[in-house]
């Protein structure tokens, strides 16, 4: 088995991020103790800032490229969701 590459250890560890923030996420809709629930909140936030450094350094190794999106696609996406009703 050829060893892992430091971009396929960076990609497994963004993976693990995506992942803990969805788990986390779940934990924070089900909670029903409210100092819990500002935990979760919490490491969340931490979570997202961990995810975000390691994807800003996978982009900025050309590891992880994101197309950007034109102007009409955001309007498009802002107007589409402006228009949901909670």
């Amino acid at each position: 088995m050829p060893a892992m590459t430091d971009q396929d250890i960076a990609n497994s560890i963004l993976n693990d991020y995506k992942l803990l923030c969805s788990s986390i996420n779940t934990y924070i809709t089900e909670a029903q103790n409210e100092k819990l629930r500002n935990d979760y909140i919490s490491v969340l936030q931490d979570m997202y800032t961990c995810q975000k450094q390691m994807f800003d350094t996978m982009n900025q190794k050309g590891w992880y490229q994101v197309q950007n999106a034109d102007m009409s696609e955001i309007t498009r996406a802002q107007q589409q969701y402006a228009n949901i009703q909670l």
